[in-house]
């Protein structure tokens, strides 16, 4: 079952894809829907959608608006406006298709089918963590030490989920879902935690990820995810290297 949320400012339009979807039979469940973009922004963090259908011109916040808001975007977008002019940029927001309202209820069943074939495919090239580093040593935990904004902490580097860079300051997310901020760059952590059997590999300019807490490889998609769901890019300059540690 698909789990989707629709957001429209006209509650007319969202009833009417309610039905559409409804009709088909395709197991794609409406889990909300809303009118207030500010609202939507909430939903769609909170559910963690599949598909979310996304109307683009909106007062207070236009679709594109609300996107680039959201914090979690791991999911397949499908806009449905009454205006044409948007296609283009569209896809640069990587949706899976562009529904003209009236929506049509074949195109509305393609872009679904769509999204179907994506997941299979995704999760027939999704590796099981599990098995493949049964022989990763788990005794690398030394204590890290780390200057914050608010002070010093003190943390065991198993803690660490993934650390990601902002330029000239690295955010450390670990296991326990606090974010520490760190004027110490990536590159010197690179250096303090990427070594051999460690399970810290920097797979990013902008990401090093404990590979110990990875729970799913994402290959169509190269992306990794954590235990607690965060979604971290492997660079194309990186691919080569992580497929080569996974002997793939």
């Amino acid at each position: 079952m698909l789990r989707a949320i629709i957001v429209d400012d006209e509650m007319n339009g969202v009833e009417t894809l309610r039905m559409l979807i409804e009709s088909l039979g395709e197991d794609v469940k409406i889990v909300a829907e809303s009118t207030n973009p500010l609202k939507s922004k909430e939903l769609i963090e909170n559910y963690k959608p599949e598909i979310v259908f996304l109307d683009i011109n909106m007062p207070g916040m236009t679709g594109f608006e609300l996107l680039d808001n959201l914090a979690w975007k791991n999911f397949n977008l499908i806009f449905t406006t009454a205006h044409q002019e948007y296609a283009v940029r569209a896809l640069k927001n990587n949706a899976i298709d562009y529904l003209l309202k009236p929506v049509d209820r074949q195109e509305l069943l393609a872009a679904i089918l769509k999204i179907k074939n994506k997941i299979t495919e995704s999760q027939n090239t999704a590796y099981n963590y599990n098995e493949l580093f049964q022989w990763l040593k788990p005794a690398y935990d030394h204590k890290l030490l780390i200057y914050s904004k608010t002070g010093v902490e003190h943390i065991n580097a198993s803690s660490i989920l993934y650390l990601e860079s902002h330029s000239n300051y690295t955010s450390i997310f670990t296991m326990d879902g606090r974010e520490i901020t760190t004027t110490k760059t990536l590159k010197e952590f690179e250096s303090q935690l990427c070594v051999s059997d460690s399970g810290f590999m920097r797979i990013h300019h902008s990401f090093i990820v404990n590979l110990n807490h990875v729970v799913r490889y994402l290959k169509g998609e190269e992306t990794v995810l954590t235990v607690n769901e965060h979604s971290i890019p492997i660079s194309r300059s990186k691919k080569k290297m992580f497929h080569d540690w996974l002997k793939i």
